[in-house]
């Protein structure tokens, strides 16, 4: 199992992104429905961090300064350490909902997707998001790795 205490209360969670408005955001829709709530604001930091604490899930962005959020991804999961810990990618990059005029658009959005899934993560949205979506995503995501949502 993990590494943090599952019994008694809902996960920890640490979000990673370099816009403060958003790891506010992220924090506050977190915290309102329970969740406790780490953040960094770039890849490094993420990275330690996440070492240092052993969240049960990371929301990442992959637009970070210095260690972009894909590397930061794989790194954590070649490590044995934190290789177990979930990853869901939030970014504004992917959002293959939203209506394009070329195809290379699309493509590309697709692209970044797939990237996101072959670094290693769970889950892949788009920013802006909705809070319901994303909070069910979390939910999910926890839930099958054994945490009280």
């Amino acid at each position: 199992m993990f590494d943090s205490d599952i019994s008694n209360s809902k996960a920890l969670i640490l979000c990673i992104d370099a816009d403060p408005v958003w790891l506010t955001t992220l924090s506050d829709i977190l915290n309102k429905d329970g969740f406790a709530v780490e953040t960094a604001p770039n890849g490094v930091e993420g990275i330690e961090k996440a070492c240092e604490i052993m969240p049960a899930l990371i929301i990442l962005d992959v637009d970070l300064p210095g260690f972009p959020g894909y590397r930061v991804c794989e790194y954590l999961k070649h490590d044995p350490a934190t290789a177990r810990i979930g990853v869901l990618i939030l970014t504004a990059k992917g959002d293959v909902d939203k209506p394009v005029h070329e195809a290379w658009e699309f493509a590309e959005q697709v692209k970044n997707r797939l990237k996101g899934f072959d670094a290693g993560a769970l889950e892949f949205m788009a920013k802006p998001v909705i809070e319901k979506d994303l909070l069910q995503r979390v939910k999910a995501l926890l839930w099958t790795a054994g945490y009280p949502v």
